[in-house]
């Protein structure tokens, strides 16, 4: 090889080691997250009804409440026709819901890319909707939950960490979190695995996987689930032997098969899980 692709061989081998570092530093939270503004929620929650917005909005069941409450976070393909089913769901089961947007206000279009509204501006926000949550009147501020689907999922097991939650810079927390296909690792080749699932969890955290998931695989769940939770980490899980990423919903173009009875089981263990924590 000629010495000056050596060089440059090198430097990209250290940038790329070096942003691989940054992916799961403070660094990388410290950057990402002051690339958009904080989202604005809406002061009162309201009931759903069929032409109700869903970005960012706030719902409740029948009654003044005080309700536990949940921020629930889409895919990284940001508002679908599947979140407002979830939302009805959790509605139903007495929860006042946060359907967090962080891609809708921003202009976001580049769905499912590295591009744009990163992980960690995500998760600020959703540490942002807590907060909000908490100065509700219809809301038990000492009962804030969230529940993530796919990239949602990422926040869910983030949010467990005391670690993230310095990285973001509060001090408030979710009592526990739910994650819908999601994974304990995601591949963000050339870079290193993100680590999503941290040795600091300190949260109740119960995550939903799919065994035939290809766009989040769980092969690294495991051992690490069962040595953490040997450990006395707050975690939990279950695995669908039959389903694959995108459960609730079907994309052919994505591989997503829609899997009703894996959908109501989850949002069983979901609603169960909460109500224990």
């Amino acid at each position: 090889m000629h010495p000056i692709q050596v060089v440059r061989a090198l430097i990209l081998t250290l940038f790329f080691a070096t942003s691989a570092v940054l992916a799961q530093s403070s660094s990388q939270f410290a950057t990402r997250i002051p690339q958009y503004s904080d989202l604005k929620f809406p002061s009162e929650a309201k009931a759903l009804s069929f032409f109700s917005s869903m970005s960012n909005a706030i719902f409740k069941p029948e009654g003044e409440g005080p309700y536990p409450a949940i921020v629930l976070v889409h895919t990284c393909g940001g508002i679908q026709p599947h979140i407002s089913e979830r939302a009805k769901e959790l509605i139903e089961a007495g929860f006042v819901v946060l359907v967090q947007d962080s891609y809708g206000p921003r202009g976001h279009t580049v769905f499912c890319t590295p591009a744009g509204v990163g992980a960690p501006r995500v998760y600020k926000d959703s540490f942002d909707a807590l907060k909000h949550l908490a100065q509700l009147k219809v809301v038990d501020p000492t009962r804030i939950y969230l529940v993530g689907l796919s990239l949602g999922s990422f926040a869910a097991a983030a949010v467990s960490s005391p670690e993230v939650a310095r990285w973001i810079g509060t001090s408030d927390r979710f009592r526990a979190s739910v994650g819908w296909y999601g994974a304990c690792t995601f591949d963000v080749g050339p870079y290193p695995k993100w680590e999503l699932v941290r040795s600091d969890v300190d949260r109740p955290v119960l995550l939903l996987m799919a065994k035939n998931d290809s766009e989040t695989p769980i092969a690294d769940c495991f051992p690490l689930l069962e040595n953490l939770k040997a450990e006395g980490k707050p975690v939990a899980w279950h695995v669908y032997d039959n389903a694959t990423h995108g459960w609730d919903k079907s994309d052919s173009r994505r591989g997503y098969q829609q899997n009703t009875a894996v959908t109501a089981d989850a949002m069983r263990r979901t609603i169960e899980f909460l109500k224990q924590n």
